[in-house]
């Protein structure tokens, strides 16, 4: 019987689970079909975007709605990257995509690719790296995705704090979780990565494999890994290490987790940070340190923090109160994007 269901899980997990890292089998089967049977991009179709643009610093943007919705947060990034010099490359996986929505991209974008949501975000980042042609003209190229709110501050000066002379490959933010690496919704790569063997090597030959697990373990992770081992420099903006140390600093040792006035949801939270660094164990800095983050110059918040509170932080409600004191952004678009989207809670 112990046999029986260990093989019925392995065909579930090949049809259809994506969860499981460690289930290399899955992965590698998933990749070995995709390479037979699948196609070298899954656009379904393209139009030309009306952008004023011969910018040679790009963004891929790459949007998903379930019913292919732009909603007014996704517009003000659009708005924001246009304003930073950029030259704007919109990917939906959207399962739909009516006409109404593409008209909203008037003027925003240089061209529009609506594809199958085959590998999800690099998926469409690799169609929509692929449909730019010659990637030796571009001095910048920015992949990013509609996974945060925001952008609160100007981009204009972000990426000049990202520059050609300290790295090759940025990020905003990155992870130790599994292996050190960059995070993904947002990476700028430079010239020197652009025309490197490794750029052409993993964009033009990508194989599409519709497995979370695969995309997280050989793009997610592996792409840091490969751009060291080619020599090229990456760096994050906002590191792991320095949030919890700035962290550590403000609140002191682990005795504020004796203060009796703290709620117990923020003292459960307080105590996973410090046995985190106690033990060197790595946290997602993007939600536990978000305030933190916003108030260092980040200029998002990542939507899943305020959709689903994954980590059961306190004070979430804080959110837009802070928003408002430190930048000029219109929280509404937040909020009206919250209330359409979200069921039976508050936040």
């Amino acid at each position: 019987m112990k046999k029986l269901r260990a093989m019925l899980r392995k065909i579930y997990m090949l049809f259809a689970g994506e969860h499981e890292r460690s289930d290399y089998v899955v992965q590698y089967v998933k990749y070995y079909w995709a390479r037979l049977f699948g196609k070298k991009s899954y656009v379904r179709q393209s139009w030309n975007g009306t952008q004023k643009s011969n910018s040679k610093d790009v963004a891929v943007f790459v949007h998903f709605d379930p019913n292919g919705i732009i909603h007014d947060f996704v517009l003000h990034y659009l708005v924001e990257l246009a304003k930073a010099g950029r030259r704007i490359v919109f990917v939906t996986n959207s399962p739909k995509f009516p006409k109404s929505e593409r008209k909203k991209l008037d003027g925003l974008v240089s061209s529009i690719l609506w594809r199958r949501n085959k590998g999800y975000d690099f998926g469409a980042y690799a169609d929509g790296i692929k449909s730019l042609g010659d990637l030796n003209q571009l001095d910048s190229l920015l992949i990013c995705n509609d996974s945060v709110y925001g952008p609160v501050f100007g981009l204009k000066e972000l990426f000049k704090k990202m520059p050609a002379e300290q790295a090759d490959i940025w990020a905003l933010t990155d992870s130790w979780d599994t292996r050190y690496h960059l995070q993904s919704y947002f990476l700028l790569f430079h010239k020197n990565a652009i025309r490197h063997q490794f750029f052409t090597k993993r964009w033009q030959n990508y194989v599409h494999v519709h497995s979370k697990s695969w995309v997280i373990r050989k793009h997610e992770i592996g792409l840091s890994m490969e751009a060291r081992k080619a020599g090229l420099r990456t760096r994050s903006l906002y590191r792991y290490r320095d949030q919890l140390a700035r962290f550590i600093k403000k609140v002191g040792n682990a005795s504020i987790l004796e203060d009796k006035s703290l709620s117990p949801a923020h003292r459960n939270v307080l105590t996973q940070i410090f046995e985190h660094a106690e033990n060197s164990a790595p946290l997602n800095a993007s939600h536990f340190f978000w305030d933190q983050l916003l108030l260092s110059g980040y200029p998002f918040i990542k939507r899943e923090v305020l959709q689903g509170n994954p980590m059961g932080l306190p004070s979430l409600y804080k959110w837009q109160q802070l928003l408002e004191e430190i930048s000029d952004y219109d929280t509404e678009l937040i909020n009206d994007h919250l209330e359409e989207i979200m069921r039976g809670r508050f936040i």
